[in-house]
């Protein structure tokens, strides 16, 4: 298993930090039912493997040879899901490739942004759809108070709007928010 180190998230963590990654995953199962998917940043695996309980075919890209090399092992029966080496500023595939494309919680770790944008607009069919999460750096660090040493370059949310605008003039935003609850 990788290590926990706080630059990305282990599925043995508990608490809040789980729930909120794995219900990123959970949330978008239903749009890429049958589809050909790429998860940039993919880390240990955990969430690439469960997009292709539903997709056509799942490529999972990550930066860490380790996390590729892991998750590749881990997740190594699943026969439509194939780990990738590469940077999200440089995606290992061609040009039109996929259906969809997820990238939870990765931009804020890239000095690259525009190169990231640019690459997942490429790697994307016409008719593609980009599914993406990012911290909002007034509600995550400036009001909490809080510095992420992996974060080098998180936004704010007009700064996240204008950026993924710039590749995708259509777009929906959505928060969210982690909320407890007694029944």
């Amino acid at each position: 298993m990788i290590e926990f180190t706080g630059e990305r998230f282990v599925p043995t963590e508990h608490g809040v930090i789980r729930q909120e990654h794995l219900h990123r995953y959970a949330w978008c199962l239903p749009l890429v039912e049958g589809k050909d998917v790429l998860d940039v940043a993919s880390g240990e695996g955990y969430g690439s493997a469960m997009l292709a309980g539903r997709a056509r075919s799942v490529r999972g890209v990550d930066i860490s040879n380790d996390a590729v090399a892991h998750a590749g092992e881990r997740y190594a029966d699943i026969a439509n899901l194939k780990y990738l080496q590469g940077s999200a500023a440089a995606i290992p595939l061609p040009d039109d490739s996929v259906d969809v494309v997820v990238s939870f919680e990765t931009i804020e770790h890239l000095y690259e942004q525009e190169e990231m944008m640019s690459e997942i607009r490429r790697v994307l069919r016409p008719d593609g759809v980009m599914i993406m999460s990012s911290p909002n750096k007034e509600v995550y660090s400036d009001r909490a108070g809080y510095h992420n040493e992996y974060h080098v370059k998180e936004l704010y949310l007009e700064e996240f709007r204008t950026l993924v605008g710039r590749y995708f003039p259509a777009m929906h935003l959505c928060g969210h928010r982690m909320s407890v609850c007694s029944t």
